[in-house]
């Protein structure tokens, strides 16, 4: 019987065969992987598990972390995914287990699935370069493959991706390879509203100090911002209430980011090492620089 673990397991695997460092998490990603790149993991049976607050919080983490997320899937409600396809939801990229370790292992090309239709990023260059090598105007190679003069034109200037089909018929008329490498997607701002007067008060403090932030929800840490570094933020009313320091820890390394709880009031400087800043300490900082002074000066304190 299939099952989530069993998906994890194979994840993992690939993972360890590929050499990544890698740690499980809970919320809008399940493991975060790091060797050249930092990658953020959520593992779901069914992609139809997936919600719009999970996949927020995910891009979030994404841009901020300057991570690529992926989603690791097996099925939808109606049918099995397609190994080599990149599927689509929320903007984020759904793919096999199979097509994730085929990624680890240098093999990046993809077909891409949309709304039902199935595409493929080429290599336009070497479509027009190989056209013109063979003395084929845009009416007489579109007419060879079955599409028409503007489908062609759109596809050579870049405007849209050709359908799976039409590549494989260029690919043979032409006699060339003409598919690109799946490029891994750079991922915009995005800032989630708060979900409590804490988290908004505190994440209002960090930009007024300059410092790019974001609530996020469905997440292990409450707030994730970035200037010249990043920083993940854990909130709590007293340092009595913060739990897994350790995991915290470990996972801020992999991230590479600063971890930072925020508390209601000061009874500790840092926790094993993480520091720990009241919500009235944060208000009278005055820039960026003075920040993370004062952060050194905790981490250093015993």
């Amino acid at each position: 019987m299939l099952n989530k673990y069993f998906l994890v397991e194979k994840v993992v695997n690939s993972l360890e065969k590929n050499q990544f460092d890698f740690l499980f998490t809970r919320g809008c990603f399940d493991i975060v992987a790091r060797r050249e790149k930092l990658f953020l993991l959520k593992i779901l049976l069914n992609i139809d598990g997936l919600n719009a607050e999970q996949a927020q919080s995910l891009k979030v983490a994404s841009y901020f972390l300057s991570a690529q997320p992926f989603i690791i899937s097996l099925k939808t409600n109606r049918e099995f995914l397609k190994d080599g396809v990149v599927y689509s939801r929320f903007g984020l990229p759904i793919i096999t287990q199979k097509f994730f370790e085929n990624i680890l292992a240098g093999e990046m090309f993809a077909i891409q699935s949309s709304k039902g239709k199935y595409t493929v990023p080429i290599n336009t260059e070497i479509l027009r370069k190989r056209r013109k090598e063979l003395n084929l105007t845009l009416e007489k190679l579109s007419k060879i493959v079955g599409i028409s003069k503007k489908a062609l034109y759109e596809i050579e200037n870049k405007r849209v991706d050709p359908m799976f089909t039409t590549v494989r018929k260029l690919e043979t008329v032409l006699n060339v390879n003409l598919r690109a490498p799946y490029k891994m997607k750079s991922y915009e701002p995005i800032y989630l509203k708060p979900k409590d007067s804490f988290q908004e008060k505190i994440s209002n403090e960090f930009l007024r100090i300059g410092i790019e932030n974001s609530p996020i929800s469905s997440a292990p840490f409450k707030i994730v911002g970035k200037k010249d570094f990043c920083i993940t933020v854990y909130l709590s009313k007293n340092t009595a209430q913060i739990k897994k320091v350790d995991m915290i820890k470990k996972t801020s390394s992999l991230l590479s980011s600063r971890a930072l709880f925020v508390t209601k009031n000061l009874e500790k400087d840092n926790i094993d090492g993480v520091p720990v800043i009241s919500e009235s300490e944060l208000s009278e900082i005055d820039s960026t620089d003075d920040f993370i002074r004062i952060i050194k000066e905790k981490e250093a304190q015993n």
